[in-house]
């Protein structure tokens, strides 16, 4: 590991907790505002669904302190794509909360998924958890990160759609809710089948996929909307469970 690495992942692990904090101190807009502008959309998980974040900030937190005080082959060899996924992610957030642009929040999600993608794949070929507090930490951060990323993408297609087609968030909602659905369940087989075994992707995918049912049901009151993302959902994790997942490397 560069000498710098420890230290840079810990100055962007604070910085995840502080960006979206400024919002709060009179510094841009929140996210989640942004989101319920012009109504509730299909797609919207309920902000407590994003909650799944500070999980995976602490976790960063943690894999960047055993960064700098012990460091190990572990560090060596997902530190970096993960400083890079956590640097995106800073940026992302200050992107969405200052300029708000639909086609910026989009692309700048994309090195984010990349590179959590390749720590979950060096971690995968490392043999995932091997039993060690250290490598859990690892896993759970590659694989949650992995599969929040997937759901924010693919919350994100609708939104550009929307803007593209001139769309309110209550307008035509089941072209919506599937411009969701079919990137999650795509991204999720790209994942499976070429990065990695990790069934913390699954558990970051199936929360963000609960959220969504969950507002069609109690906040839009779509509910077929809401029955049709739990049958996805259900079906995705059932694939997963039934058949496992074997990246074409092995």
């Amino acid at each position: 590991m560069k000498p710098a690495q420890p230290y840079l992942l810990l100055i962007v692990a604070i910085l995840q907790w502080t960006a979206p904090l400024l919002p709060f101190a009179g510094l841009g807009e929140t996210i989640g505002t942004q989101a319920r502008e012009g109504g509730i959309p299909p797609e919207l998980p309920p902000g407590i669904f994003f909650s799944i974040w500070s999980v995976i900030f602490t976790l960063y937190l943690a894999f960047a302190l055993m960064a700098v005080f012990r460091g190990g082959y572990l560090e060596d060899h997902v530190g970096a794509p993960l400083l890079l996924a956590g640097a995106g992610n800073v940026i992302w957030m200050l992107a969405a909360q200052f300029i708000g642009n639909e086609w910026l929040n989009f692309v700048l999600l994309i090195p984010i998924v990349w590179f959590a993608w390749e720590a979950a794949r060096r971690l995968h070929l490392m043999g995932g958890w091997d039993g060690t507090g250290p490598r859990l930490v690892g896993a759970a951060l590659s694989g949650l990160l992995s599969g929040w990323a997937v759901v924010a993408i693919s919350i994100s297609v609708p939104r550009l759609m929307r803007a593209i087609l001139d769309l309110a968030p209550t307008d035509q909602v089941w072209l919506s809710l599937w411009s969701a659905l079919l990137p999650a369940v795509i991204l999720t087989w790209v994942f499976a089948t070429r990065v990695s075994r990790s069934l913390w992707f699954f558990a970051g995918l199936g929360w963000g996929l609960a959220g969504i049912a969950i507002n069609n049901w109690t906040r839009t009151e779509l509910h077929w909307l809401a029955i049709m993302t739990v049958a996805v959902g259900l079906y995705v994790l059932w694939r997963r469970l039934a058949y496992g997942a074997r990246p074409v490397f092995e």
